[in-house]
C-alpha cells in the first residue's frame, strides 16, 4: 500500500481545489519516493525541507489527512521500518526521468501515482 503527499498554498501547483503540488510517496518496505519540480528549484531533500517549512504551505495526503511539516520530514528521511529493518531504495541508477541524490534519495522528474 502506498500513500501520496501534496503541498498546498499560494504557489504554482498548490491550488487547494486541486491535488496540490506532489511531494512524493511512501510505500511499505520502501524509502520515500520524491517528486522533483525543477521549475520551482525543488530537486533535493533539503530543497523540499526548506519549501515545506514556509508558513504558507500546508500538507495533506491523498486521503485528505492533514500532515504536519515535522511528520512529513520524518517520513521523507526515514531509512528503517518500525522494526529497525532497512527500507529498500526505490531505484539505484539515473535516467531521463529519475535520479538518486548523493544522500541516497530517489527522485522522479515526471508525475507518478
Amino acid at each position: 500500500m502506498s500513500t501520496n503527499y501534496y503541498a498546498l498554498g499560494p504557489f504554482p501547483g498548490g491550488d487547494a481545489n486541486g491535488e496540490g503540488l506532489h511531494i512524493g510517496q511512501t510505500a511499505a518496505g520502501w524509502r520515500f519516493l520524491f517528486r522533483a519540480h525543477n521549475s520551482q528549484g525543488i530537486t533535493t531533500l533539503p530543497d523540499w525541507e526548506h519549501f515545506l517549512r514556509n508558513a504558507d504551505v500546508s500538507i495533506r495526503n491523498e486521503y485528505g489527512r492533514e500532515v504536519t511539516v515535522d511528520e512529513m520530514i520524518e517520513k521523507m528521511r526515514k531509512t528503517t521500518d518500525q522494526d529497525g529493518f532497512p527500507l529498500r531504495a526505490r531505484f539505484r541508477g539515473d535516467d531521463d526521468h529519475r535520479y538518486v541524490t548523493s544522500g541516497g534519495h530517489s527522485f522522479c522528474r515526471r508525475e507518478f501515482f
